[in-house]
This record gives C-alpha cells, structure tokens and sequence, in this order.
C-alpha cells in the first residue's frame, strides 16, 4: 500500500494504483498555477489499472470541530459547487499535461486516453461525531434534530454534486472515513 496524509487524514492506496496528489504536484503548482486563469484543484487523482480505466478524483474536507462555520456552505450548494469547479478544472487540465507529455501525469494515461472510461469523484467529508443513543436508549429531541439535519445536508450535497458533474458522465459520490466501501479499494483514516 501507499501512503498519503492530508491533513490529519491518512489514506492507503493499493501500490499497483497510480496516486498523485494533485494539489501539491509540481504540475499544478507550476504550469497550471502560471496560466493565471485559476484553475481550482482536487487533492488526489487516482488512475485504477484494470477497472475499464476508472479515473478518481479525491476531494477531502475535515470540518471536524468547524461544523457551524461550514454549514451554510452545505446547505447553500457553496460545497457541491467548490467541489464540481475542481474536478472539471483538474479534469482539463490533466488532459493538458497529458497534451503536453508533463511527467506526473504520464502515469495516469491509462485512465485518460482515449478518454476515461469512468471517471468518479469522492467528496471525503469528515465532520465532527453525530449524536448517538444514550445509555436510556434514546435520543433526546435536539439530539434528533442535530441527526436528521447533517443526514439531509449530507444527501442534498451529494444530490447537487451529482446532479452538477451528470452532464459530463461524471458520477459523484461522499463519504467519510468510516463508510468508504470496502469496493472503494482505498483506505482512509482520522489521524
């Protein structure tokens, strides 16, 4: 497995996996960030040899213990919006690079030439714990509210990521680090 920390997130990829972290590569901070047209960037772009050329492009956000400060971002579409605008400029741009035969993306263009044949984007968003069932085994009603909010929020997010990335067969899909599916392939880990 290989290795990567965002944040205080960790993350396991198989080695096989072609992994680059996208907003720290020399790509994106050189040529792509030097065109001036500010183009946003994902944090992760994984190539998945042997599943029909899959693309992954791995947005993480922790708004542990920021849950207030960020919850208008959900429920505005501020969020699905950021994430939809980052995909689609590291998406064009990798098909620059590849263009331009820039190394880092040389390891991906298996998943990009001819054109991907699935390309997926994960919104991984860590947010501070829900609450549970006590020891009375029962929520209280401002408990149950808390739940049902982030539940919907959650969902509504997903829902307009998907339904922004659909015209361009782009799926979406959000997680946190405990309910990545074990399909996924990939690890993640609060640090």
């Amino acid at each position: 497995m290989q290795t990567f920390d965002e944040g205080n997130i960790r993350f396991a990829f198989p080695a096989v996996w072609s992994v680059l972290k996208y907003d720290d590569s020399l790509f994106y901070r050189g040529p792509v960030s030097r065109t001036g047209a500010g183009l946003a960037a994902v944090d992760f772009v994984v190539a998945q040899p042997g599943t029909s050329a899959a693309l992954v492009l791995l947005e993480v956000k922790d708004f542990r213990g920021y849950a207030t400060a960020n919850r208008s971002r959900l429920a505005s579409g501020d969020l699905a919006t950021e994430v939809a605008k980052k995909a689609l400029d590291t998406f064009g741009a990798l098909h620059a690079g590849l263009r331009a035969n820039q190394r880092e993306v040389r390891d991906l263009a298996s998943a990009l030439m001819p054109y991907a044949a699935l390309v997926h984007v994960v919104l991984l968003l860590e947010e501070d714990e829900l609450p549970r069932v006590g020891a009375s085994g029962h929520l209280s009603t401002a408990n149950k509210w808390k739940r049902a909010t982030a539940v919907k929020l959650r969902g509504e997010a997903l829902d307009l990521l998907q339904g922004k990335l659909k015209p361009f067969r782009i799926t979406a899909a959000l997680h946190n680090c405990a309910d990545v599916p074990a399909g996924a392939g990939w690890l993640a880990t609060v640090r």
